[in-house]
């Protein structure tokens, strides 16, 4: 499931956090739960996240324990290695101009944009798909972050 096969993550949108699948994924990653609640009492939501470094990927789950966001490391950064491309269900792209071409080909609703934030220039691409989305995000022309958000 894990390593230098690469994952299917798609199929995980959704799914709960005891799911025995998720389960499983947590365990052979040994990644664990961390609970992030709502501190400052604004009505936040509360959360809870489980991030693998090593395998270059991250679990966002709600507050109802279901998991509705992945963020894909396809860079090293933020302490994270890079995902393994091989075998990943999710296309990734080199370039925004690609990204936005398969949007076209797949007939997807697609924006794009660029901002400066800490410092760093990125441009950005979002596919909407029927039960999800794909935010990619490039920092210097590269691929850098790749979200995946379940649809409600």
């Amino acid at each position: 499931m894990l390593g230098k096969a690469g994952m299917k993550f798609l199929p995980f949108l959704g799914k709960r956090l005891k799911d025995d699948d998720v389960v499983d994924v947590l365990e052979c990653a040994e990644m664990e739960v961390v609970y992030d609640f709502d501190r400052s009492h604004e009505n936040i939501p509360d959360k809870y996240w489980a991030a693998s470094k090593k395998e270059g990927f991250q679990f966002g789950f709600d507050a109802d324990q279901i998991l509705g966001v992945i963020f894909l490391y396809v860079a090293p950064i933020d302490g994270f290695t890079s995902v393994t491309r091989s075998d990943c269900d999710v296309s990734l792209f080199a370039t925004t101009d690609e990204a936005e071409a398969y949007g076209a080909e797949q007939k997807l609703r697609t924006t794009k944009g660029k901002t400066d934030f800490l410092g760093a220039r990125r441009e950005w691409v979002r596919l909407e798909f029927e039960k999800h989305s794909v935010h990619y995000e490039f920092r210097g022309g590269s691929l850098t972050l790749v979200t995946v958000t379940k649809k409600e």
